[in-house]
């Protein structure tokens, strides 16, 4: 029985962060006088950040430039490496987090505590790990070097290179799109 639950909760972990995974914005700002039509063209910052350390995640990062071009071209903006209006900024954060449920007094058996004193209380039983990224897109006016419009997205990282590459071309869109509604 014991056995058929851990499988259950594992199952129904994944089932969950594989709906997650694709995303939400968590917020997006701009300057009061930014309207993204003022624009044609754009480049990324050039970084000296080497990401040798963890190549798995330097072809994300590949996605989500790739993503976000194409997001911006769309729009009319095409990418120009020698004289850009507008620059673009991504910000990155990794993090570890661990999965718990609750126990609760059907599903998790009394504890013993000292003589004829039976208790129970509720815990936070750890039942899986994974990792939850959250990138920043800066837009940055090249002219005036001000941060014209920010947005910020958040959600799991998938393991397997398809999903994730499909998830990341959704988030970068949701995200996005709220320049349009700007």
């Amino acid at each position: 029985m014991k056995t058929y639950i851990a499988i259950a909760s594992a199952l129904l972990v994944s089932i969950i962060l594989d709906s997650c995974s694709v995303g939400k914005v968590l917020d997006t700002s701009s300057a009061p006088d930014f309207s993204i039509s003022d624009y044609q063209s754009f480049d990324f910052y050039k970084t000296d950040l080497d990401i040798t350390e963890m190549p798995e995640y330097g072809k994300r990062v590949d996605w989500i430039k790739e993503a976000i071009k194409s997001k911006l071209s769309t729009m009319g903006i095409e990418q120009d490496t020698d004289n850009p209006d507008l620059l673009v900024n991504i910000g990155i954060v990794l993090e570890e987090k661990v999965q718990t449920r609750e126990t609760d007094l059907r599903s998790d058996p009394l504890m013993y505590v000292g003589q004829r004193n039976y208790h129970w209380e509720v815990q936070e039983v750890p039942v899986g790990t994974y990792k939850e990224g959250t990138f920043t897109v800066d837009l940055v006016d090249k002219e005036t070097d001000k941060m014209v419009w920010q947005g910020i997205s958040q959600g799991v990282i998938t393991e397997n290179d398809e999903k994730a590459k499909k998830y990341i071309v959704e988030g970068v869109n949701n995200l996005m799109s709220e320049i349009e509604e700007k």
